[in-house]
C-alpha cells in the first residue's frame, strides 16, 4: 500500500526538462544580427523574449515581462531600475523589445508619478548587470555589460531564433520563483541571470534555459 501511494505521489510531480547540450556560436553586435532588421531604418523587432528549453516545464515558452525597483525619500518615490522577468502566467501582457543604434531596448516605464504608478514608457536600453554573481539584464543601471546574442547548434544543426547571453558562449539563464512586488505589478515573477563560470553558483530552487528572440 505504501508503494502504490509512493508511486501516485512521484507520478503527480510535474516532469524536470533536462537542458540540450548546445553549442554557441557568438553573432556579430549589429542589429543587424537580430531577427526582422529593416535595413532602412536600421533597426530591428519589436518582439518579445521567448524562454525555451528550461528546466521548469511550468515556464517553457513563455515571454518577456518587466518589473522595477523604487526608492522612496521624502520628495517621493523614485523608479530606481527595472529589469527583464517571466511571469507566472503566460497570458498577460508582454514586454516589446528591439535593436536600435546596434543596443537591445526594451518599451518599459522609466518614471513613476507620485503615487508611486509606472509612467514615461519608451524604448530604454537593456544591459547586463555589473555584478557577476547577479547578472540580470536591466534598465536604467549604472555600469551594465552589453548584451550578446549567440546562434545554438545541437549535433551540428542551427536551432531556430537568436539567442541572449554573455562572456565566452555563455547562454545558460537561471530562473528563480520572486514573490509579488509593488514593480512586478502586484504578481508573482521568475528573476532571470545569466549562469557560467564567473558569474556565480546556482542558487537554491533556481532552475535553468535559455532566452530567445521570439517574433
Amino acid at each position: 500500500m505504501k508503494s502504490l501511494i509512493l508511486a501516485t505521489a512521484l507520478a503527480a510531480l510535474p516532469t524536470v526538462f533536462s537542458l540540450p547540450d548546445v553549442v554557441a556560436k557568438e553573432l556579430p553586435a549589429t542589429c543587424s544580427s537580430y531577427p526582422g532588421y529593416d535595413a532602412t531604418t536600421q533597426i530591428a523587432g519589436p518582439w518579445i523574449l521567448q524562454f525555451v528549453n528550461t528546466e521548469n516545464p511550468a515556464i517553457d515558452g513563455f515571454g518577456s515581462t518587466a518589473e522595477y525597483s523604487l526608492s522612496v525619500s521624502n520628495s517621493g518615490p523614485t523608479l530606481r531600475w527595472g529589469s527583464i522577468t517571466i511571469p507566472t502566467r503566460n497570458d498577460i501582457a508582454k514586454t516589446p523589445l528591439e535593436c536600435t543604434n546596434n543596443t537591445l531596448a526594451a518599451r518599459v516605464p522609466t518614471e513613476v508619478t507620485a503615487a508611486g504608478a509606472p509612467t514615461n514608457v519608451q524604448w530604454t536600453p537593456l544591459v547586463l548587470s555589473p555584478y557577476p554573481y547577479d547578472m540580470e539584464l536591466m534598465y536604467k543601471i549604472t555600469g551594465g555589460i552589453p548584451v550578446k546574442i549567440f546562434e545554438h547548434y545541437i549535433n551540428g544543426t542551427k536551432q531556430p531564433g537568436v539567442f541572449l547571453g554573455a562572456g565566452v558562449n555563455d547562454t545558460t539563464w537561471g530562473f528563480k520563483y520572486q514573490a509579488a512586488n509593488v514593480g512586478s505589478y502586484r504578481r508573482d515573477y521568475y528573476s532571470i541571470r545569466v549562469l557560467g563560470e564567473g558569474f556565480g553558483e546556482m542558487l537554491a530552487n533556481e532552475t535553468r534555459g535559455f532566452v530567445r528572440i521570439y517574433e
